[in-house]
C-alpha cells in the first residue's frame, strides 16, 4: 500500500490535472525499497509515457518515487536523499541532469523519450521503458565524462558536444524556422535534416585556429566540433567511436570536400535507405584548443556565441555515474 502526495503552485495558470511533484512513499515500514527521483519533462517527444506511466514503471521495479517535473524546480529535488536520479525526457533533460549531477556520487539513470535522443543513442539505451529500468543495478554504474569549455574567466560544461559552424548555424533559430516551414512535411526529425540539407549547402567554410593535445588541426571547415558522444543535430554519427567514459573527445572536422557528402547522406536518409554516415577527418584528445572568427558556437543545445570565440575546452574523466550501459559503450 502507497500513498501519493502531489504537489503544485496554485497561483499558476496550469492545465487541468497538471502536477509539479509527486512524491510516492510505502507505508509498510518493513519494506526497503530503492528510491527514485525521476525528473520528467511532461513535454518531451509525443508526451508518451505519460508521468502516470513512467511512476508505475518503477514502483513495479520496485522503486519508491519522487516525481519532478522540469518545468518547476527540478534542481531542489536533487537534494532530496536519493539511491538513483532518473531522467526522462529528450537530449535537453538528460544535458540537465547529468550537469547537475557532475562530482555527485548519486548515480543518473536515463529513459529517453525525446525526438533525437542522441546521448541515448550513443549508450544504445532504447525500446520499452520497462526493459530500460530492469537493466539499472545500483551496484554496477559506469563512467560519464563531462567535458568543460574555459571562455571569457567561465567554465561551462557539457555533456554532448562543444564546437561551431554547420550544427551551430541550425541551432540558430532553427526551431522556428522548421515549425513555421510549410513546404517541410515529415516528422519532427525529417524536418530537421531537411533544414539542415539547406545549412550544408549555405554554410561557408570558416579559417579555424585548432590544437589537439597541442598538435595544430587548423584549417578552413564547415564545422569543428569536439564530441563526447556519438551523435550530432538530428541524430548524425559523425563522432561513430566515441565513448562517453575513455577520457577523452573525439574532435571532428567537417571539410569543404565533405559537404557533397553530408548532402547524400541527408539524402539518403529521407527516402528511408540505409547508408553509411561519411567519414569525418578526427582526432581523439584530452585538450582542446578553439579560435575562430564570424561562425557560430554551441555547447550542447545552446549557441553560446553567435560570432565565434576562443576556447579552451578540457575533459572531467568520469565525472558521473551512469546505470544500464550493461557492456554497452562504456568507455
Amino acid at each position: 500500500m502507497y500513498v501519493a502526495k502531489a504537489v503544485r503552485d496554485a497561483s499558476e495558470q496550469r492545465q487541468p490535472r497538471a502536477v509539479d511533484t509527486i512524491v510516492i512513499r510505502y507505508e509498510e515500514p518493513h519494506l526497503n525499497l530503492e528510491r527514485a527521483t525521476l525528473i520528467h519533462n511532461p513535454t518531451a517527444g509525443d508526451a508518451r509515457p505519460s508521468a502516470a506511466d513512467l511512476t508505475a514503471i518503477l514502483q513495479e521495479a520496485g522503486f519508491q518515487v519522487r516525481y519532478q517535473s522540469t518545468k518547476k524546480d527540478w534542481k531542489k529535488a536533487l537534494q532530496e536523499k536519493a539511491d538513483v536520479i532518473v531522467a526522462a525526457g529528450g537530449d535537453g533533460t538528460a544535458a540537465k541532469v547529468l550537469k547537475a549531477l557532475r562530482g555527485s556520487s548519486k548515480p543518473a539513470a536515463l529513459i529517453p523519450i525525446g525526438t533525437a535522443n542522441n546521448v541515448a543513442r550513443t549508450l544504445a539505451i532504447s525500446g520499452d521503458a520497462r526493459e530500460i529500468v530492469a537493466s539499472w543495478h545500483l551496484g554496477e554504474s559506469h563512467a560519464y565524462d563531462v567535458g568543460v569549455v574555459e571562455t571569457d574567466g567561465a567554465k561551462l560544461p557539457f555533456v554532448e558536444s562543444a564546437g561551431g559552424g554547420l550544427f551551430a548555424e541550425l541551432m540558430v533559430n532553427a526551431r522556428e524556422q522548421v515549425d513555421k516551414a510549410g513546404s517541410l512535411v515529415g516528422s519532427e526529425l525529417d524536418r530537421a535534416l531537411s533544414h539542415l540539407r539547406r545549412q550544408v549547402e549555405d554554410v561557408s567554410a570558416a579559417a579555424w585556429k585548432v590544437e589537439v593535445d597541442g598538435i595544430d588541426r587548423s584549417g578552413h571547415y564547415l564545422a569543428v566540433e569536439a564530441m563526447n558522444i556519438r551523435h550530432a543535430g538530428p541524430s548524425v554519427p559523425i563522432a561513430p567511436d566515441a565513448e562517453v567514459g575513455d577520457g577523452q573527445l573525439d574532435v571532428v572536422f567537417i571539410r569543404e570536400e565533405d559537404r557533397d557528402a553530408v548532402i547524400d547522406y541527408i539524402d539518403q536518409r529521407l527516402a528511408q535507405h540505409e547508408i553509411r554516415p561519411p567519414a569525418f577527418m578526427t582526432y581523439r584528445g584530452r585538450r582542446v584548443e578553439l579560435s575562430v572568427r564570424g561562425t557560430p558556437m554551441r555547447i550542447d543545445d545552446n549557441v553560446v556565441a553567435a560570432d565565434g570565440g576562443k576556447w579552451s575546452i578540457t575533459v572531467d574523466a568520469g565525472a558521473v555515474k551512469l546505470l544500464g550501459l550493461n557492456g554497452r559503450n562504456r568507455g
